[in-house]
């Protein structure tokens, strides 16, 4: 959900989704020079808790001597700067905000306008959908607050698990746990590698539910290294003692069964539809950046039903192409509501379309695990009047293919509307106030982001979420199983994108850049709070921050 409130000069909007509360401030230009920054209180309805938020970045001036890694009041040590979030926010919670515009000096800051929002986090939407994100960050400065930067598994009572997972493993468990005797599980996974998802699909057949489950067994080994996922999935799935309710999807070895959705059925009736980019492993768990997406629809779930009975049989590719594209076609326009889209296409139709929408968008969002797809590096690379934001794992492929990508990640930043944040860690604590960070050692091909999503034009009025397995690439049309959900004009769907999203490009960008700065030779200088009041210049006139200003804080651009 959003609030606005306006008090004097101060203008505030806050949007709520479910683990993050997104702000964006405005203060009119002809005051900036007097503005130290902004402070936030919080009071929590629930627990009647009530205090001002902390950050990280504080004054030389008035800074006691803080230990490095600590948070500080932002109070004492306000934000500087005109988007902000609260990353510590619980579902199904009720909070008011106080934002508070401070002037003076760092030992005598005073108030210039305060104001108020009040806001709701979400669980599900009135639409039925709740998604879920994992933390994504071990690699965190959180993480080596509360953990010493100990390895997830040498944490006693499972407890670095349990943070890292921030409720997407416990929200698919939970998921399987709705299903009880005459109740069925039509499963289509890509990694069917981690056994407590599995022994909680073995529990529901105790129960009496009928679990099918669909996964990928291509022969794709050699010599010298077994077939992946093959073999692991088959030594689970034995293990689980399901082996005779697993269907193995072994045509087009070249390509992969690369969906993970789980079709939920009350008595014979699909009902819903666990489905995102999380494959069942430790690191899809825990480790890189993933999303669980629950959809409790039945026209949904019956779709998604009928694709799993497509694929079933262990189609080949051109007659699954060819029935897929006939069964599912596209709609002339994405109707309101939530659109599944399925892969492989004898097209890449659907993908065209996404890109398509990049150009007729304000503000674009988007998230890559692999590569970039030529058209679309192409209806990103051009400057525009809006904002364009990628977040990426990292350059991959041979020498070719990470040039290609360099010079366009080189083109996309070259514009005013563009930035790119590509995952990385602090690997030094030469940074003033930063401690080191330990790497994902959980990762195997991906190590920080696994999602794929795109959002246009997300506090629009008709905002556009595409989300699922389906990276943004030809193979992911044409070639693998894949799903996506195309959900338009769903503003509470979209508030849980956005902050998410930012959540982990705001991370990222910062490691990135410091990373940058390494590798160039020249060392990235960690700056402290401004102190004469000139910080906010930079977010007026026609740039990016300005551009960032204005959308976060009153919706438009």
């Amino acid at each position: 959900m959003r609030a606005h409130r306006t008090e004097g000069d101060l203008h505030v909007q806050a949007i709520a989704g479910s683990h993050v509360v997104i702000f964006g401030f405005d203060w009119p230009a002809a005051r900036a020079g007097g503005l130290q920054g902004f402070a936030l209180h919080r009071t929590d309805h629930g627990t009647g808790r009530a205090d001002w938020l902390q950050s990280q970045k504080r004054y030389l001036s008035t800074d006691p001597g803080t230990a490095r890694g600590a948070l500080v009041s932002t109070r004492r040590h306000p934000l500087q700067t005109f988007q902000w979030a609260d990353y510590t926010a619980q579902p199904d919670a009720d909070y008011t905000y106080r934002v508070v515009a401070l002037g003076g000096t760092p030992a005598a800051l005073t108030t210039l306008a305060e104001a108020a929002v009040t806001v709701r986090t979400i669980t599900r939407t009135a639409s039925g959908h709740a998604v879920h994100f994992n933390r994504g960050a071990v690699a965190a400065q959180e993480y080596a607050r509360r953990f010493n930067n100990r390895a997830p598994e040498d944490v006693p009572n499972g407890q670095a698990f349990d943070w890292l997972s921030r409720g997407l493993l416990e929200s698919l468990l939970a998921f399987i746990d709705q299903a009880h005797s005459g109740d069925a599980l039509h499963v289509a996974i890509y990694e069917a590698r981690y056994a407590p998802v599995l022994a909680a699909l073995r529990q529901a057949r105790g129960r009496g539910v009928d679990v099918r489950l669909i996964y990928d067994a291509k022969q794709n080994g050699d010599d010298d290294s077994p077939a992946f996922p093959r073999e692991e999935n088959i030594d689970q799935i034995d293990a689980a003692h399901l082996d005779d309710a697993a269907i193995a999807r072994e045509q087009n070895p070249s390509y992969i069964a690369h969906n993970k959705f789980l079709v939920l059925s009350k008595q014979g009736t699909p009902a819903a539809v666990w489905s995102g980019s999380v494959n069942w492993s430790q690191n899809g768990f825990f480790g890189q950046l993933n999303a669980g997406h629950e959809v409790w629809n039945e026209a949904v779930a019956r779709r998604f039903l009928a694709y799993w009975e497509q694929l079933s049989a262990d189609p080949g590719g051109a007659d699954l192409r060819a029935a897929v594209t006939a069964a599912l076609p596209l709609p002339a326009r994405w109707p309101d509501g939530c659109t599944p889209v399925f892969s492989p296409r004898q097209e890449r139709d659907a993908l065209d379309r996404y890109i398509a929408g990049i150009g007729q968008a304000d503000v674009v969002l988007l998230t890559l695990a692999f590569s970039i797809d030529a058209q679309l590096g192409q209806a990103l690379a051009p400057e525009h009047a809006g904002l364009r934001y990628v977040l990426m794992d990292g350059l991959k492929g041979n020498k070719t293919q990470v040039d290609k990508l360099k010079q366009t990640v080189r083109q996309i930043r070259a514009t005013e509307s563009g930035r790119v944040a590509i995952g990385a860690y602090l690997r030094t604590n030469a940074l003033d106030q930063f401690l080191i960070e330990r790497s994902n050692a959980m990762a195997e091909h991906v190590q920080f982001v696994h999602t794929k999503f795109m959002l246009l034009d997300p506090l629009g009025a008709r905002p556009l979420v595409i989300t699922g397995s389906a990276n943004f690439s030809a193979a992911s049309s044409k070639q693998n199983d894949e799903n996506m959900l195309v959900i338009a004009g769903d503003h509470d769907v979209a508030d849980i994108y956005l902050g998410e999203f930012m959540r982990s490009y705001t991370h990222y960008a910062f490691r990135d850049a410091v990373q940058s700065a390494a590798q160039s030779g020249k060392p990235f200088v960690s700056k402290p709070l401004n102190e004469d009041r000139s910080w906010a210049a930079d977010y007026y006139g026609t740039g990016f921050r300005s551009r960032q200003r204005q959308y976060f804080s009153r919706s438009t651009v």
